[in-house]
Formats: C-alpha cells, sequence, structure tokens
C-alpha cells in the first residue's frame, strides 16, 4: 500500500512539474508587434519590388506577370505608386500598379461590391487563389488590403453580345502589393502563411454602391468625419455604426422617414433640416 502511494505521490508531482514547464513555455511566447511586422513587411516588399518587373497584359489578357530581374529590365520599384495607410493606429504602406486605366470615371468606395478577376500570389510566387471569372466581392467582406487598394482603381464597360458570356472592356487592371497587416496578419489563411505579405493581380470591370441598413443612404456617405473609416461613425452612440443603423440619430424615427435623401440618388447632401440648425433631420435627435 505504501509503494502504491509513493507511485501515485509521484506521478502527481510529475504531473505538476510538466504543467508548469508548459506554463513557462507559454509564457516565453513573444506577442505579435503589429508595428514591428510593418516595418518588416515593407523591407521585404520593397526588395521584391527591386528585384523584379512586370509584364503588362494585352488587350485580351485580364493578368500580367511578375518576373525576376536578369538583364536589367525595369524594376517594379521604379513603376509602383504608394499609398500611405493607416489601419488599427499602424502605418503601412500599400504599393500599386495601374496597368491599364478603367474608363468609368468614378471610383468605388471600400464600402462597395466590386466585379473582379483576380490572381493572388505570395512573395515566393506561389499562386494560392485564382479567379478566371468576373466574380462580385464586397470589399467590407475582404481583406482590408483590397478596401484599401481596389477603390485605386477604376471600371469599365459591359460588352456582351448575344449569347455570348458576360464580357467587359476597357477595364481596370493592375497589381496590389499588400502588407501583412493589411492582409491576414499573423493568422494566415489555408496556404497563405502567417504575417505573408500578399500580391493580386486585379482586373476590375464594375462596381455597386451598398446601402448596409437600407435607409436610402449609400454606405459611402455615412463617413461623416471623412477617415475613410466607417466603423467610428455613431451619431447616436448606440455602438451600432451610422451605416448599420436604420435609425442614425435615436429619435424614434428610422432614417428613410426623415427625408434623408429626397432625390433618391443615394447622397444625403439634399437632406432635409426643418429647424434649420445646420444639422440634417435624420442625423439630429429634436428633429
Amino acid at each position: 500500500m505504501k509503494l502504491k502511494f509513493n507511485a501515485i505521490f509521484y506521478i502527481f508531482i510529475l504531473g505538476l512539474v510538466l504543467v508548469s514547464c508548459k506554463k513557462d513555455d507559454d509564457d516565453d511566447t513573444i506577442p505579435h508587434d503589429p508595428e514591428a511586422q510593418a516595418l518588416i513587411d515593407d523591407d521585404l516588399l520593397v526588395d521584391y519590388l527591386q528585384t523584379h518587373y512586370y509584364i503588362p497584359p494585352t488587350t485580351d489578357e485580364s493578368f500580367g506577370v511578375i518576373d525576376t530581374i536578369l538583364n536589367g529590365e525595369a524594376s517594379l520599384y521604379s513603376m509602383v505608386q504608394t499609398e500611405n495607410i493607416t489601419y488599427n493606429e499602424i502605418n503601412y504602406k500599400l504599393y500599386y500598379l495601374i496597368s491599364q486605366d478603367g474608363v468609368v470615371e468614378v471610383h468605388p468606395s471600400k464600402t462597395d461590391r466590386v466585379l473582379v478577376k483576380y490572381s493572388g500570389f505570395d512573395l515566393d510566387s506561389t499562386n494560392f487563389d485564382k479567379s478566371t471569372r468576373f466574380s462580385w466581392f464586397g470589399l467590407s467582406n475582404t481583406v482590408p488590403g483590397w478596401g484599401y487598394g481596389i477603390p485605386l482603381f477604376k471600371g469599365g464597360t459591359e460588352d456582351t453580345q448575344d449569347d455570348e458570356p458576360l464580357s467587359f472592356k476597357d477595364t481596370g487592371k493592375g497589381v496590389l502589393f499588400i502588407p501583412s497587416g493589411l492582409g491576414y496578419a499573423e493568422f494566415g489563411s489555408g496556404a497563405i502563411a502567417a504575417n505573408e505579405s500578399l500580391i493580386f493581380h486585379v482586373e476590375l470591370a464594375l462596381f455597386e454602391r451598398t446601402d448596409t441598413d437600407e435607409d436610402g443612404i449609400y454606405d459611402l456617405y455615412e463617413d461623416l468625419n471623412g477617415n475613410n473609416d466607417y466603423i467610428d461613425d455613431d451619431t447616436d452612440e448606440d455602438a451600432i455604426p451610422n451605416y448599420g443603423d436604420t435609425d442614425d440619430d435615436g429619435d424614434g424615427i428610422l432614417t428613410i422617414d426623415e427625408n434623408a435623401d429626397p432625390n433618391g440618388d443615394g447622397n444625403p447632401v439634399d437632406a432635409l433640416d426643418s429647424d434649420g440648425d445646420g444639422t440634417k433631420d435624420y442625423l439630429d435627435s429634436d428633429s
């Protein structure tokens, strides 16, 4: 009986030691530092852009080709433009190249639905995803890099012939170079590793404005402070952003019933201000 007790005792002690070691191991985990990772990503992207060149697509092709510089070709770095973005209080650089400008003068916003073809790569040229047919995506449901990057392009016009598949002409084509913090960050997704910067060849055909809360105002115009962040605009402070709130000012009258858009174009610039205080009725709790 004593031997049995001793065996149980030692097993118990061993268990405590193992648990303690496991806890110590967990405590040694280095927390993710998005600010430091943003700097690492930018170094990697710049190196990639300086060592690769671009062959643009033909009129009949959707995507161009990126290859390693071997014979003095002009680098991507000399061709791309830069968009400085602050996301979750971290500063990022998103690089982009427009190889063909779309003919539609109006750009999509980061809350719109877009009709695109795309092909995604990592910096090792592994093609992790591709759509050779035009597909609809809500930009608010994609990685942040798409929400900031796709609106830099312009769409084209439909050119579908009778009994033929849907087709377009004069579309917007190019490439997005997205740091991991505007992609899948430290989490990764499927074949995409954690902290992996992404490259997307894209072709933009069309876009549609969205009205998430169906109050008659396009989400684009619910960004009241104009900072391109639709989450922090909440007039009645009910924890529901205006673009998803059917009663923006919380006065018990639905926004759609407060003459928020008399001419029906989705833009509340002509909204009613019945008491003349400079605040539109749909944003004024006492009107």
